[in-house]
């Protein structure tokens, strides 16, 4: 019974089916994410005219969305609707017998998925063909509709392929990140085609396709200026021109407009509007003064009406999308990182090259050139050579008395060893009695001996040479390798970002051309904005700072700007960094030494752009004009490598190796340095041949010293990396000898100084360089024996920290 009951009110009720009606099925059918896209487009497409009387693409539209997923019968119903609206009865019938035809043909393939789109595309092909094959031989046989037959079936073919692809499209829209040039080429064409199906859709004598056309003329004419505009009015005037009888006219007004609106974008959407009008004013005046209206205004003011209304943001992601989705853009990005890691993989073999050019550049100077066995039988043949070629005892001597002799000269070579020289008396008494030329003999080995200690020396020279260009090539290797991996790392652009703070600078009335934002290798946030010239009043930029500060959640500052104060029409480019947690300022004292005229002693501080605070001092050999371009030289060098890049290690052992390439004479100088981390309060120090430094806390003061030589006296220098930690109020005192050896006590330097430093009371950090030279110059009576230099910094954390 329960059975029975069920079965007859499954009878008794046809509008329900397992408890829902059926127009609610069909509405939430019509209601899927798919079909909301798919069945509008599909009625576009129905309606939409190739050449004046073609209405082809029903059947590929059917076929393409067989197997997709798609409800191809609710496609069809939808094209056929388009067809019916257009008036076209032939037409219409013979979609419907191609869709029939189509239905037929594929029967057999059902339940093959091999080579599905070929032979969907294939199907389509003969499904449309035979329709109109069999119209031609009833109304009789003629070759224009032969041929038109063929080329209906050969757009049917094609448009198969271009629909699968565009129905593949929608269907992953929600789930693929990344698409295919072909799923977009193939979505870019079927929107175009829709659009044709607006043609003769109207509301109060509105044409929507012209509307339409005119509004994405005028969104990227202002978006993207003169060039962009022009090239979307081309390709708006030929999907127009597809059904109509005025190509060029079309063609070359909707690119005209395009131009003048990307010209007047800088006025703003009204600037862009404007100019798009009087671009069809002119040309309709010019082409055929003013009888015929190329593009009717009223079409022009409803697509502007529509234009201003639109909000920014909205604007900005409707072409920043379209233009991502264009596979030159995908392409572009791809050539750029293939050209990336080309780049890269050439700068790696760069520095693997420069590398093994140091390896054996450093292998040939390993050895220090000390005399051999060969080098002291070389020294006898040339004494012989000179002394005893043409002596009457030489036979005996050098041939029956061989042993003995070379016993003597072994002798003599202890003697030169230990006195440098010989004279008679260092000779064997046998030795004189026998040789007839003594005196000469004595001279020669002496000279011979003063030529071969020479050699020797250049031999060393040309040894240290190698092992300075080694250590050249071997900090270019790490230069070009350092270079390659900033190259290779993937910078991460926040798009998104980028077009909240585009939205928000233009509420603030600043004309934005481009906004770039990205996180350095350091993970700080750097902004890039090009942006219209304010005439150099400046306040754009402190507006700029505290809408892309509020935006971020960092307190970004202005690194650098380039103002075209000077040019109405100009671009301005402005960066923005963090701001860093800390700031330094700095104090310097100097003097020279005592009726001296030019200080051999030089500093610089500077910020290194990259949250780093580094500051140096250098000492040349001496004092006075040579002191002053040795420390000139070292600071000079110190500021480039640390500008480019170069890490701390490398710096100080290029400047020391072309410190001791760069003279002859005995030339060298101290450096001192110290770099500040902005946002950490790290600090590391670097001493080549520097007295100590002394960090003066709230509560105590620290020596930071190392011992080392000075740069330029040895080829191989050993670094040692000292890090501390500093806090807001505390000061980093640098000083050069000069300085340091006048506060002498028997306690020794440091304690002096760190008492006197700590007895300093005053937080400015000129006054503390003041006091202390002054405190040097006292010791001294007025008279410094060497040049003096206190450079102090002082740190604090900014406000709101």
């Amino acid at each position: 019974m329960k059975s029975q009951t069920v079965e007859y009110r499954s009878a008794t009720n046809p509008s329900k089916h397992n408890g829902k009606p059926v127009f609610l099925k069909i509405v939430n059918m019509l209601l899927l994410k798919g079909n909301i896209i798919i069945l509008p487009v599909s009625f576009l497409l129905g309606r939409a005219l190739l050449a004046g009387n073609l209405l082809p693409f029903a059947i590929p539209a059917y076929a393409a969305c067989t197997g997709s997923g798609v409800n191809r019968n609710l496609v069809a119903v939808f094209t056929i609707l388009g067809m019916v609206s257009r008036g076209k009865a032939e037409q219409t019938l013979i979609a419907i017998a191609g869709m029939f035809i189509f239905n037929v043909v594929n029967i057999p393939f059902k339940n093959k998925k091999t080579g599905t789109t070929l032979r969907h595309a294939a199907t389509a092909f003969v499904s449309s063909i035979i329709p109109q094959l069999i119209l031609i031989f009833i109304q009789g046989f003629l070759l224009y509709d032969l041929l038109k037959a063929l080329l209906y079936a050969a757009v049917v073919f094609s448009l198969t392929f271009v629909f699968k692809n565009a129905v593949a499209f929608v269907n992953r829209a929600g789930k693929a990140k990344i698409f295919s040039n072909e799923g977009t080429i193939s979505v870019a064409i079927t929107i175009s085609l829709a659009v044709l199906g607006m043609d003769g859709i109207s509301l109060f004598g509105l044409g929507f396709k012209n509307i339409l056309c005119v509004l994405i003329i005028l969104l990227f004419s202002y978006k993207y200026g003169t060039g962009t505009g022009a090239a979307t009015g081309v390709t708006t005037g030929l999907i127009v021109s597809m059904s109509t009888a005025v190509t060029p006219l079309i063609i070359g007004s909707y690119a005209f407009c395009g131009l003048l609106g990307g010209l007047f974008r800088n006025l703003g959407k009204l600037g862009a509007s404007l100019g798009f009008i009087m671009g069809n004013a002119v040309l309709t005046l010019y082409m055929n003064g003013s009888t015929e209206v190329i593009i009717h205004l009223k079409e022009i003011v409803a697509a502007i009406i529509g234009f201003l209304i639109i909000p920014q943001r909205i604007v900005d992601d409707i072409c920043a999308s379209l233009i991502k989705s264009n596979p030159l853009y995908t392409d572009s990005k791809n050539y750029f990182a293939r050209v990336r890691e080309f780049t890269v993989d050439k700068l790696k073999k760069f520095s693997k090259t420069f590398e093994e050019l140091s390896k054996a550049f450093n292998e040939i100077s390993q050895t220090t050139a000390t005399p051999s066995k060969q080098d002291i039988s070389s020294l006898f043949d040339r004494v012989a050579d000179k002394v005893c070629r043409d002596c009457s005892l030489c036979l005996y001597c050098w041939d029956r008395n061989f042993y003995n002799t070379y016993q003597v000269m072994f002798k003599i070579i202890e003697r030169l060893d230990s006195k440098g020289r010989i004279e008679e008396e260092d000779i064997p008494q046998y030795f004189l009695d026998r040789c007839e030329r003594i005196n000469d003999f004595v001279d020669s080995v002496n000279n011979v001996y003063e030529i071969f200690k020479v050699d020797m020396v250049w031999k060393n020279k040309i040894g240290e040479s190698r092992n300075l260009v080694s250590q050249q090539l071997e900090g270019l290797s790490k230069v070009i390798s350092d270079l390659a991996s900033e190259i290779s790392i993937d910078v991460n652009f926040l798009e998104d970002l980028e077009s909240v703070i585009m939205s928000a600078l233009k509420k603030e009335n600043i004309k934005v051309d481009s906004v770039t934002v990205f996180e350095n290798k350091w993970g700080k946030y750097e902004v890039i904005i090009n942006h219209a010239t304010c005439g150099g009043k400046r306040d754009c930029i402190s507006k700029m700072e505290k809408a892309v500060s509020d935006i971020l959640g960092r307190k970004m500052i202005k690194q650098s700007s380039g103002c075209m104060r000077n040019d109405r029409n100009g671009s301005c480019v402005l960066k923005l960094i963090e701001e860093e947690i800390y700031r330094v300022t700095t104090g310097v004292a100097k003097m020279c030494k005592y009726n001296g005229v030019v200080s051999g002693d030089n500093y610089t501080f500077m910020n290194n752009g990259d949250g780093s605070f580094f500051v140096a001092l250098s000492d040349g050999m001496g004092s006075g004009q040579k002191a002053a371009m040795q420390s000139r030289t070292t600071i000079n060098l110190l500021e480039q490598f640390m500008e480019s890049g170069f890490d701390r290690d490398t710096t100080i052992r290029m400047i020391n190796s072309i410190l001791l390439l760069k003279s002859n004479d005995e030339s060298f100088s101290t450096v001192d340095l110290s770099v500040i981390d902005l946002y950490e309060g790290d600090v590391e120090f670097v001493k080549v041949g520097a007295v100590p430094t002394f960090i003066k806390r709230c509560d105590r003061v620290e020596v930071v010293k190392s011992a080392s030589l000075p740069a330029g006296i040895l080829s191989n220098i050993e670094l040692e990396l000292i890090h501390k930690k500093v806090g807001s109020g505390d000061f980093i005192i640098m000083m050069t000898d000069g300085v340091y050896d006048l506060f002498k006590s028997d306690e020794g330097n440091d304690k002096l100084l760190k008492e006197y430093i700590d007895g300093i009371k005053s937080l400015n950090p000129q006054q503390i360089a003041d006091r202390i030279l002054e405190k040097a110059y006292e010791s001294c009576e007025g008279k410094p024996p060497d040049d003096m230099l206190v450079l102090v910094v002082k740190v604090w954390k900014r406000a709101g920290v």
